[in-house]
């Protein structure tokens, strides 16, 4: 895999920063951007191919995509394991889920989470690239990791990685520009 660019770098620790202070300020928890592992592990925004992102989570995620215009192009995405989702949803929510369902509203409640994320991380990619950057709307796939992370990026994609942390829970976002 190719170094990432120090364009790309900056645009993935500015807007994994941004996300973490947005989602930070939403959950009213403490929430910490950091690198996604291996060798590299402090490093935000390593490049990895999807298959290794997916390999590092649970068998089943919901994955919440984004295309990115403006200033940069590519896909966002959220990559959230199920069991996280279910906390993250339940803290939004107050609903707790006890059977490991992920229903609609919980779905629905991701995709805003998914919203708040994807903007603040694009609002640093901005600051970096001097140029408004734009989600589009979400696209929220609940399946097994690897079909929703081929659903959203194609398969063999080379991804810059973030992981963003939270008390005990933790998911990736993932960008392909």
């Amino acid at each position: 895999m190719s170094a990432v660019t120090p364009q790309t770098a900056l645009i993935v620790t500015a807007g994994a920063q941004e996300a973490a202070a947005a989602l930070q300020r939403l959950l009213r928890v403490p929430v910490q951007a950091e690198g996604f592992g291996g060798a590299d592990a402090g490093q935000l925004g390593v490049e990895r191919s999807a298959a290794d992102v997916a390999s590092s989570h649970g068998p089943r995620a919901v994955v919440i995509a984004f295309e990115a215009s403006g200033g940069i192009s590519g896909t966002l995405a959220l990559v959230i394991d199920d069991a996280v989702a279910q906390w993250l949803a339940g803290h939004l929510t107050g609903a707790v889920t006890l059977d490991g369902d992920i229903g609609s509203g919980a779905l629905a409640a991701l995709a805003e989470l998914g919203n708040i994320v994807a903007s603040a991380f694009l609002n640093g990619a901005a600051r970096v690239v001097g140029r408004t950057c734009l989600p589009s709307v979400p696209r929220v796939i609940h399946s097994s990791t690897s079909e929703a992370l081929i659903a959203a990026v194609k398969a063999g994609t080379t991804v810059r990685v973030a992981t963003l942390r939270t008390q005990q829970q933790w998911f990736s976002v993932i960008f392909t520009g």
